[in-house]
């Protein structure tokens, strides 16, 4: 797997340099293992989980007692498949000779991630589309950062995603979203508050508003 440079300091943009220390060597470790189990954790990092901020553990993903990077797991996830569609090809005699590339590539992660993996293939050019996990975390911190309130802004994002990835993770005016973590950041400042929906009271909308949502947030 490719390091990124600098989705990885963008990533970690709210970290303190022991925080980034600690997520690269959790890194290297999910690389290794794919899992780590919670119990092992101080052991490698001289924390518990439960000890680490929320802005390191929002890069983790917690399945069955351990904790997995999301975009490590799906580079497994994509590897495996690839192997397989080799395997298969194989046994028939090889490729197809109508079986064109495959030009962009969805893969389902673990069910209980509810995500989405992560490349569309755009102008012969890979485009990362995050989770929504990973699209909704990293927004509310943003949001978290600028001093407002992340329950006001959840649903109005949850719609963003949305229409981005409804448009083939294009933006409103059909242009493609490389870098979806500037496109986000410039976006939030014009996003409007939901004042009505909390946590404990969430608020249930119609489809019809939220269709009439979506297609306010795409103009």
């Amino acid at each position: 797997m490719q390091f990124f440079t600098s989705d990885f300091l963008t990533g970690c943009g709210y970290m303190s340099m022991e925080e980034r220390g600690m997520y690269i060597t959790l890194l290297c470790y999910c690389w290794e293992t794919q899992t780590i189990p919670k119990k092992r954790v101080p052991f490698i990092v001289q924390k518990t989980w439960e000890e680490l901020s929320d802005e390191l553990k929002s890069k983790f993903i917690e399945i069955d007692g351990g904790i997995v990077n999301k975009r490590i797991h799906d580079a497994f996830v994509e590897r495996d498949e690839y192997i397989e569609r080799q395997r298969i090809n194989g046994a028939k005699g090889g490729r197809p000779k109508t079986q064109k590339k495959v030009s962009t590539s969805i893969s389902i992660s673990n069910s209980t991630t509810n995500s989405i993996s992560n490349s569309i293939s755009n102008s012969k050019k890979n485009i990362y589309v995050p989770s929504e996990k990973e699209f909704m975390d990293y927004s509310l911190t943003v949001i978290k950062q600028l001093k407002k309130n992340p329950e006001e802004f959840d649903f109005s994002l949850r719609a963003k995603y949305e229409s981005w990835l409804d448009d083939n993770w294009k933006d409103g005016y059909g242009k493609p979203i490389k870098n979806w973590k500037n496109k986000i950041n410039n976006t939030i400042p014009h996003l409007k508050a939901n004042y009505g929906s909390t946590n404990n009271n969430k608020t249930q909308y119609s489809e019809e508003f939220k269709r009439t949502i979506i297609e306010n947030l795409n103009t």
